[in-house]
């Protein structure tokens, strides 16, 4: 198994596409692809110095590398349902099913403009085929270890999701380890270079001068690959999701709406290009 260096994960993570280029609207892109031999690349990315801050990330030079081996590949979205490996506990399983039946039920009467180009309405249908045309299986790794939940591998398989032991001792509310889940997603998708993450700023601070720490870990993120420059990237894009289930689920309890707009809010922090916040506030305004 590929070592935890070579990780991307979000679980929430560096240096994001450029704000210039023609964003992706969001539509899948799944993936059929050989496997590549990929001894080199594991080697020179277990070299590569990973933040233990708030879980894993993976280089814009990786994902460019990614790119080469996988863009070929690129398909129409698939109509078949991801599968597990066989060696993925029961328990997590049946936490990964429930989590994401509980993601398809959800229903919403509206939806702001980016929630539609990234998801399309807040319903479980359109949350289902996201995740869906997108993931491909569901593998267990330990992430890198420390509190990582879930992770992509991109030179492994773009299209594959892990999981950790972490997923069932997950502490926090349901739905945030759904955004989570979503992140990485997002994370899959080869064509906009797997959307890696920005480094944060140093000093990070919030809009009351406190030092930005990680909601998941703890840690302070102050120049650390933990940040988006784009509202559609993995952080952004599960920010929105979220968002939109606190402001329009129909069906989602008061405490589920309260959650999802509390980790919404909190990953609007991460946000760092005040062009791509300024549009996801306003998006979230109207």
């Amino acid at each position: 198994m590929i070592r935890a260096a070579l990780l991307l994960s979000f679980g929430l993570l560096l240096a994001a596409p450029s704000r210039a280029a023609a964003p992706f609207d969001g539509g899948a892109g799944a993936l059929d692809v050989p496997k590549p031999d990929l001894t080199a690349m594991q080697e020179a990315a277990a070299d590569a110095r990973r933040s233990r801050a708030d879980l894993y990330a993976f280089t814009k030079e990786e994902a460019a590398a990614a790119y080469k081996k996988f863009a070929f590949g690129i398909k129409a979205p698939r109509a078949t349902a991801f599968t597990f490996d066989k060696d993925v506990p029961a328990d997590i399983q049946k936490q990964m099913l429930a989590d994401l039946a509980f993601i398809k039920g959800l229903a919403g009467e509206n939806a702001t403009a980016l929630h539609r180009k990234i998801f399309g309405a807040v319903s479980g249908a359109d949350y289902a085929k996201f995740f869906e045309t997108r993931v491909s299986a569901i593998g267990m790794n330990s992430c890198g270890g420390g509190n990582a939940v879930a992770c992509v591998i991109p030179f492994q398989d773009p299209s594959k999701m892990w999981l950790t032991q972490n997923f069932i001792r997950f502490s926090h509310p349901q739905v945030s380890r759904m955004m989570v889940v979503y992140h990485e997603a997002r994370h899959t998708e080869t064509k906009n270079r797997n959307w890696p993450h920005a480094t944060c700023p140093t000093p990070f601070r919030d809009e009351n001068g406190k030092d930005m720490k990680s909601i998941w870990t703890g840690a302070t993120l102050a120049g650390e690959p933990a940040c988006d420059e784009t509202p559609f990237g993995s952080y952004s894009s599960s920010t929105i999701m979220l968002k939109n289930i606190s402001k329009y689920c129909t069906n989602c309890t008061d405490k589920v709406k309260l959650d999802a707009g509390l980790y919404a809010d909190d990953q609007l922090g991460r946000i760092i290009d005040a062009g791509a916040k300024k549009e996801m506030r306003d998006d979230f305004s109207r």
